[in-house]
């Protein structure tokens, strides 16, 4: 089974207990059947107000350039949001500016085509609770589908949003804000849902048209398509000293995602919008493919 190996300073680490969590795999160093990476160096200041850091495949420790790399704090509900993003540079570096009073998520994820060889995609990993000022060394990536020679490409989540209602006797426009979320289970802290981070070419905002051909009478709509990792995110939580990381095992069980919608009225984010404005659909991949319907989202009400 993949992630038999300790990755703590290279050593292997066996012990006699596996937990499963929800729907979510997470495999602590000292647990049976997988391992911990413990982050090179520490540091709980990188000089200014920024979080930085390198990406790093787990395994062989290389720099991985085109990751994208972003900071989140959980809302009211519990899920964590997306407040800032780069990507890696071609040495894995990258930088986030903050405010130092903050405290922040990190949640890095990546596909990449190599020069020679096939595409790479590796699930996210998130480091909780890191200072506005901190650096965080290697933050480790770990392939999607927990293979020793990792390829694979993203899964694409594609799908129609439509709108239903009337403003001045047209159906009504209204622009959605796509998400792709996976549970933390326990919680940390007061996250329950984490946002994974998709890849370029994907359609994470669409505004629903009344013209298209393909629209339910009376309605707008819209495609979307959010291109993701299929792969169970890794974890963290900060820690000046080196952040130890427990690494996912990828692919048991199935990998579930939850894809959220965010409606608002077309440019007029602060108006009221639909009942309900937020609608969420539940998916499971297997090995990379859709085990469920695509989820079409349709929102009612809209005035």
């Amino acid at each position: 089974m993949y992630g038999r190996r300790s990755l703590k300073r290279g050593k292997f680490h066996r012990a006699t207990t596996f937990v499963v969590t929800g729907v979510l795999v997470f495999v602590l160093a000292w647990f049976e059947g997988c391992g911990g990476f413990v982050g090179s160096g520490g540091g709980n200041g990188s000089g200014g107000n920024s979080i930085t850091g390198t990406v790093v495949d787990y395994a062989t420790r290389t720099p991985v350039a085109g990751a994208v790399v972003v900071l989140e704090q959980a809302d009211g509900s519990g899920t964590d949001r997306v407040i800032s993003s780069t990507i890696s540079a071609s040495n894995g570096t990258f930088s986030l500016n903050t405010s130092t009073s903050g405290v922040y998520d990190v949640v890095a994820d990546a596909t990449v085509k190599p020069a020679s060889g096939p595409t790479v995609t590796y699930a996210a990993t998130v480091t909780f609770g890191v200072p506005g000022n901190a650096s965080l060394n290697q933050i480790p990536l770990v392939p999607e589908f927990g293979s020793a020679t990792p390829t694979g490409f993203p899964t694409a989540i594609s799908a129609t949003v439509s709108s239903v209602g009337t403003i001045m006797g047209s159906p009504v426009q209204v622009d959605v804000n796509l998400s792709a979320l996976q549970s933390v289970s326990p919680t940390v802290g007061s996250v329950t849902q984490l946002t994974i981070p998709a890849f370029a070419g994907s359609t994470s905002s669409v505004t629903t048209v009344q013209t298209l051909s393909f629209c339910p009478t009376g309605s707008a709509c819209a495609n979307y398509s959010l291109l993701i990792p299929s792969g169970h995110f890794s974890m963290g939580s900060f820690s000046a000293s080196g952040t130890q990381y427990s690494l996912s095992v990828q692919q048991l069980p199935n990998v579930n995602y939850t894809v959220e919608g965010k409606a608002f009225i077309h440019a007029a984010p602060l108006s009221p919008t639909c009942t309900p404005a937020i609608e969420s659909m539940a998916i499971v991949l297997v090995n990379g493919n859709l085990s469920s319907s695509n989820p079409n989202m349709a929102f009612t009400s809209c005035f």
